[in-house]
């Protein structure tokens, strides 16, 4: 596979213009947060909650399961994600 495929298919197109994207798209997401005085800290929290909400919603014994699981999983994967991400960018496609 050539560089240019493994970018494409990495970045889901052109990696300029994909970056440009992200970036117009974080200054938007990030003026309303800020418009609205929400941190990012306090959106993240908002979901948890909400998730956990539907979650204990659904029955307690089974809802502490999920909610742990949920709750692991999303942690493990904040740092597994980026990680695996970076590899991938430094590695390339070595099969």
């Amino acid at each position: 596979m050539t560089e240019r495929r493994l970018t494409d298919r990495l970045t889901g197109g052109r990696p300029r213009r994909t970056a440009l994207r992200l970036v117009i798209a974080s200054l938007i997401v990030g003026a309303f947060l800020a418009f609205w005085g929400v941190s990012p800290a306090e959106f993240w929290s908002g979901v948890f909650d909400f998730a956990k909400g539907i979650v204990g919603w659904l029955g307690d014994s089974v809802s502490e399961i999920v909610v742990n699981l949920l709750t692991y999983l999303l942690f493990g994967a904040a740092i597994v994600v980026p990680i695996w991400l970076i590899a991938r960018v430094i590695n390339g496609d070595r099969r």
